[in-house]
């Protein structure tokens, strides 16, 4: 029997990015098994899930990211023959045979986007590369930074897309969240998500006088910074941020809203878009990192800078109906050939292949 851990304790802190990954790919991978292979997901046993997981549970006290992790985390995985780290690296001291998922490699494209203990945590991160079995990546455009940086063998890097880990439900359209009609944002409050610019470019848009942009995430690193700078230009009385919401909440955001604006600086998949896509909602988003490459021509795409592009693009959408229809529509199907069944099965190759 070979015994595979897929580290979930990050779940304790972060149940979107990462945290989504995390569980929607254990209880794909619930569905995947095959004789001969045990995969339990290692979780912090002062709990913090969303709910029951569907792999069985290993829980173990050795906090993520944590001063002692290096000593505690190599108990928790006694008998394991090999362990998948989805945050980016290794961490220090464990020498269990290991693959690791990096999601984008924003702290090497737009360091001064975080904070210094972020960026220590990620210098070790790329240190460890080479110490894993395998290294997956979310996209080809993240592989291809990452060999051109020649930071890990190219044999060692496999392409598993990520999916969404929301789609719209039947009812999600109902019982409207908001009394008018509003454009959203999604994510973590941090400098690489750009949030000035999109409520900048929201304001000076003819839609900002009969909507509002609703911004959805945590604050992040600046992020309390970065609200105050929007609430503080007087043009951006239309923009409102709602904190972290449930993933209930966010289905319906996702669906009522007019459209989606994505202008982050970096992304390493560019999840709110596929999402929003899945939900049949048209994206407006930056032509930067795996963006192109995820969303196609289903979406509209402008550099994440041209604050009077961001502006047009807006308008237009709005004054368009059947731009909306089509983009709607076309959004659903690409979004489509993303699924949560075909990122377990590529995972457990690898797994399989490296054990």
């Amino acid at each position: 029997m070979t015994r595979l851990a897929l580290d979930g304790r990050m779940l304790r802190h972060d149940r979107a990015g990462i945290g989504r990954y995390i569980w929607r790919l254990q209880e794909a991978l619930a569905t995947q098994l095959r004789h001969g292979i045990d995969i339990e997901l290692l979780a912090d046993r002062r709990g913090g899930l969303p709910s029951r997981p569907s792999l069985p549970m290993r829980p173990a006290f050795a906090p993520v990211r944590g001063r002692l992790e290096r000593f505690l985390l190599p108990r928790a995985l006694r008998g394991i023959d090999l362990v998948h780290y989805p945050d980016h690296g290794i961490p220090h001291g464990v020498e269990v045979p290991a693959v690791v998922t990096v999601h984008d490699i924003s702290f090497l494209t737009h360091p001064g986007t975080h904070a210094e203990a972020s960026r220590r945590h990620y210098e070790g991160a790329i240190r460890s590369w080479r110490r894993a079995r395998a290294v997956i990546v979310l996209s080809e455009h993240v592989r291809a930074a990452i060999l051109e940086r020649d930071l890990v063998d190219e044999a060692c890097l496999t392409v598993i897309p990520n999916a969404p880990g929301l789609s719209a439900t039947n009812d999600a359209g109902n019982g409207r969240v908001w009394s008018g009609p509003f454009a959203l944002m999604v994510g973590t409050i941090q400098p690489r998500k750009n949030v000035e610019l999109a409520a900048g470019a929201f304001a000076a848009s003819r839609f900002a006088q009969q909507g509002m942009l609703l911004v959805a995430g945590a604050l992040g690193y600046r992020g309390a910074e970065i609200v105050r700078a929007v609430r503080t230009e007087r043009r951006n009385d239309a923009v409102r941020f709602l904190g972290r919401v449930s993933d209930e909440m966010l289905i319906r955001l996702l669906t009522q809203a007019e459209f989606v604006l994505m202008p982050s600086l970096d992304e390493g998949f560019g999840l709110p878009a596929v999402e929003a896509m899945a939900c049949g909602t048209p994206v407006i988003a930056a032509r930067v990192g795996t963006v192109p490459e995820v969303v196609g021509e289903d979406a509209l795409l402008l550099e994440p800078n041209d604050v009077e592009g961001w502006t047009a693009a807006i308008d237009q959408l709005i004054d368009d109906e059947g731009l909306r229809a089509s983009l709607g529509a076309r959004g659903r199907a690409r979004a489509a050939q993303f699924n949560w069944e075909r990122t377990a099965r590529d995972t457990l190759a690898v797994y399989e292949a490296h054990a």
